[in-house]
């Protein structure tokens, strides 16, 4: 009974964890420790309102990739040549500084 009800629990909480922590990363934790120690809770309505910028994307892309049964980049794809490469730009700008952190 009680291994039918945590096999249940793992199914269904299961890929909500994992996307939690893809969506959250190890930079943003060992970081937010960081800024908590530097600036105690001066940047908690900085986090506040990245978190509400961030939601939409996580939350539409997800629901997006879902329905479609296509990934997001195929999306992109789909939006012609001149999204696809503003992606592929914006990743690897980003990731110099995702690295960094």
């Amino acid at each position: 009974m009680i291994n039918d009800r945590l096999s249940a629990f793992s199914k269904t909480a299961g890929p909500g964890i994992l996307f939690a922590c893809t969506a959250i990363g190890v930079s943003h934790l060992v970081q937010s420790t960081r800024a908590g120690a530097d600036y105690g809770l001066m940047m908690v309505g900085f986090v506040i309102l990245v978190t509400l910028l961030k939601y939409p994307f996580f939350e539409y892309g997800s629901r997006y990739a879902n329905s479609t049964q296509t990934s997001i980049i195929d999306g992109y794809k789909q939006l012609g040549k001149p999204a696809l490469w503003l992606y592929f730009l914006l990743t690897i700008l980003s990731m110099f500084f995702v690295t960094g952190a």
